[in-house]
């Protein structure tokens, strides 16, 4: 919608609720030792031994998070539903994107819309999760930030439900925070080649220690190179990746870890856009099916190039036996070449086979700066252990790019393509948007409390500000206050019982037909739920239900569809069922179910299901090592995925279920290892989700993956 011309430059601004903000300026005071009435103790931590969440992880069962709460706690001790994928488990499942390392977690929609070179896009609990890099924010709007490449990573951790009192703005469904391997003390270095269908050809090296004697300078170097193509005709997929660390500990109170990052992606778009009818339905006019490796675009013209440049700083320092403080800081920039060619909107194909197309370029460029500051205490009031967390968090985000939109450049036969017969774009075609800034901070308190070291509470509240400026244009700003609660009990068995309460907020940019500033999204979530691990077990099992809401979604206005109006709420109820079993030395197993009810409570469309969500998913992977059954060497793992039907967002166009099958297998010996890795093992044609307006998404087809490493 056009701004009107009386807002120009004119600010507007949400203030939050004033209690939540008395509240919060109580437990930061209350929570800070230095302030605190009651005498307090520095907690005895030197008989405790609580993993390090950024150290790796020998197999699939991480025992610690500190995405949760920020703290370095045990994933049973925090009262909200945390998944945790291993760089182990995503080496043995021969993941290539951070999506398909998700295929295996409880309540992740993975690979929502199918194979698409563009972005990691998945759901959970029915929303959009947030993606966070090291515990700060990673991705600001739409294909203006690179695809992670997973070799990069040491763990994937999928918090579900509202986290805004720790992150800010975010999604109520959850967030994905992807951590970075980082220097290690003890020498290593892996490399690796590996070949596979669609001519992939990929090289990586992995390689950390000390630089010095005393072991106070630690580096890591890691390196990507790959050239390939896709399961689309004419796209590929080549990435160069340089990501060199180094850590400085020059005290046991002090530690400086320095990242940097390199990388450069040369693709297309695997998405095609494809209609419904001729993929999902019948073709019209008794035409045979379209070819799902059929490329609408043109060889010269599409092209989806990303470079990113980043540089980040993690500090940590303790000060005494209460008190550390830690700062997180990434600047990045990118730069984006995007230009593709898809089927003109609703997609149909004509008599002769032919469909109309549209050509579309986007070029951005984004600079980002985030920062999260914090001071953490750990002390004991009485029979109370207190781990008081205080924070200050900041965003800032200047974007700009250079557009084009052409129709009706060109048909194309799908069943006998003939490409360069299309109206190419030209420069009077671009046209340059305005700079747009988003700067958002955030001030946050958190007490996690352990009483008689059975009962434990989490309380937090946090005060937002997040301000979206256009360039000449109107400055939007809102404020939210959002709190979180959660009590458990801890069972001498093992089994712990927790109920938590929690927020949400996402500011929403724009104005209604009367020029007021639309209100944030605003979600909160119930969720009620068991952890088990099994005294002198790594294993661990979950279970939950939850009921979450989010509203001021906004709908089409039913008087003037130009304009937007905000009446929508959405809700999401589930279950949810995680078991990671170390069965025993040589088995490792995972399984997962997961039921997820959601409905439009208010707006167009009331009473209809989200669109590409499937109420019921459900996995189980399972890897043997079988040196117990006398071949020494010699893993095997095998995994079936069933991701069950999903609607249109209008309850009238229903994607079917469909069941997948992996498979992996491998042979060490001294320093080598061969592995083969197949996914969609037998080759099944789904499509992953088909929305209201007519295109379907098809679903990665059979992949076939041999990499050879050599560690040393």
């Amino acid at each position: 919608m056009q701004l009107p011309t009386s807002t120009k430059n004119k600010e507007y601004k949400h203030s939050p609720r004033g209690s939540w903000t008395a509240g919060l300026l109580t437990l930061a005071v209350s929570s800070t030792p230095a302030l605190a009435q009651e005498t307090l103790t520095p907690i005895d931590v030197s008989g405790e031994r609580i993993e390090d969440p950024s150290a790796p992880v020998d197999g699939y069962i991480a025992t610690s998070s500190r995405a949760g709460t920020k703290t370095n706690t045990p994933i049973t001790e925090i009262p909200q539903s945390i998944s945790v994928v291993t760089a182990d488990q995503m080496q043995d499942q021969g993941v290539a994107s951070v999506q398909e390392a998700l295929r295996y977690t409880v309540g992740v929609g993975a690979e929502q819309f199918g194979l698409d070179s563009r972005g990691d896009w998945q759901s959970v609990r029915g929303g959009d999760p947030v993606i966070f890099l090291d515990g700060m924010h990673k991705t600001f709007g739409f294909y203006q930030s690179p695809r992670t490449e997973p070799y990069l990573l040491e763990r994937i951790e999928v918090i579900r439900g509202p986290s805004s009192v720790l992150y800010g703005q975010g999604n109520v469904g959850g967030l994905v925070n992807l951590a970075t391997k980082r220097p290690q003390a003890e020498k290593s270095t892996e490399l690796k080649l590996q070949v596979g269908n669609h001519s992939r050809k990929q090289a990586a090296v992995d390689s950390t220690g000390a630089l010095n004697e005393d072991g106070t300078l630690l580096y890591r170097f890691i390196a990507l190179g790959r050239d390939s193509d896709t399961q689309v005709n004419k796209v590929e997929d080549n990435r160069v990746v340089i990501a060199p660390s180094i850590t400085w500990r020059p005290t046991n109170q002090t530690e400086w870890t320095v990242m940097a990052l390199h990388q450069e992606d040369r693709s297309g778009t695997t998405t095609q856009f494809l209609p419904s009818e001729g993929t999902l339905k019948p073709s019209p006019f008794g035409l045979p099916q379209i070819p799902i490796d059929l490329f609408i675009s043109e060889p010269d013209f599409d092209r989806y190039n990303t470079k990113e440049n980043a540089v980040t700083s993690l500090l940590s320092h303790q000060l005494n036996n209460v008190w550390t403080v830690r700062q997180s800081l990434r600047y990045s920039e990118t730069e984006v070449d995007y230009q593709s060619i898809y089927p003109q909107f609703t997609p149909a194909l004509k008599e002769n086979g032919d469909i109309a197309r549209v050509a579309y370029a986007n070029k951005p460029n984004l600079d980002t700066l985030t920062a999260d500051h914090q001071a953490e205490a750990l002390f004991s009031t009485g029979n109370v252990d207190h781990t008081v967390l205080l924070g200050w968090d900041y965003q800032h985000a200047v974007s700009s790019s250079r557009r084009a939109y052409k129709a009706d450049i060109g048909d194309l036969n799908v069943f006998n393509p003939v490409y360069g017969n299309y109206d190419r774009l030209t420069e009077s075609d671009f046209s340059d948007t305005p700079e747009n800034t988003v700067i958002q901070s955030g001030f946050y308190a958190q007490n996690q409390m352990t009483i008689n070291d059975r009962w434990i509470a989490v309380l937090g509240l946090r005060h937002d500000s997040a301000r979206n400026k256009t360039e000449g244009g109107t400055a939007f700003t809102d404020e939210e206050v959002t709190g979180r609660a959660g009590l458990m009990y801890k069972f001498s068995n093992g089994v712990t019982p927790f109920v938590s309460y929690s927020e949400s907020f996402k500011p929403v940019t724009g104005l209604d037909a009367f020029n007021n500033p639309f209100e944030p999204l605003k979600g909160e979530q119930v969720e009620v739920g068991v952890k088990y691990q099994p005294t002198d077990s790594a294993s661990l099992y979950t279970a939950t239900v939850y009921d979450l809401r989010e509203k001021n979604r906004q709908a089409p206005d039913p008087v003037n569809p130009n304009n937007q109006i905000q009446n929508g709420e959405t809700s999401a109820r589930g279950i949810e069922l995680e078991a990671k079993v170390d069965v025993n030395a040589h088995w490792d197993l995972i399984a997962n179910y997961a039921y997820t009810d959601t409905e439009v409570e208010e707006g167009n469309n009331k009473g209809a299901r989200l669109p590409s969500i499937p109420a019921h998913t459900a996995s189980i992977w399972s890897q043997h090592d079988l040196r117990s059954v006398g071949i020494p060497g010699l893993r095997a793992g095998a995994g079936v995925r069933y991701v069950g039907s999903s609607w249109d967002g209008t309850d009238q166009l229903k994607t079917p279920a469909e069941t997948l099958l992996d498979a992996m297998i491998a042979y060490g010996r001294d320093n080598w290892e061969l592995a083969l890795n197949v996914n969609n093992l037998t080759n099944e044609t789904y499509f992953t989700t088909c929305l209201a307006r007519g295109d379907c998404f098809v679903g990665t087809k059979r992949t076939v993956t041999g990499t050879l490493s050599y560690r040393f």
